[in-house]
């Protein structure tokens, strides 16, 4: 996985996580869902692509 696939996997994620959280909320939650994906998963998110590059499972190009 080179690193841009790796960052359009994470806007995906904070794209998905943004549409169901206003899906709960019955309303555009906007930026203030995109600021809780990073709060609440962008730490493990940039932890696991760290594991990924020293298992070697990651190719950058």
């Amino acid at each position: 996985m080179t690193l841009q696939s790796f960052n359009e996997l994470q806007i995906e994620e904070i794209k998905r996580y943004k549409w169901l959280e206003s899906e709960k909320a019955g309303k555009d939650l906007g930026e203030q869902a995109v600021i809780e994906w990073i709060e609440l998963y962008g730490e493990k998110f940039r932890r696991d692509y760290e594991d990924m590059q020293q298992e070697g499972s990651l190719h950058l190009n």
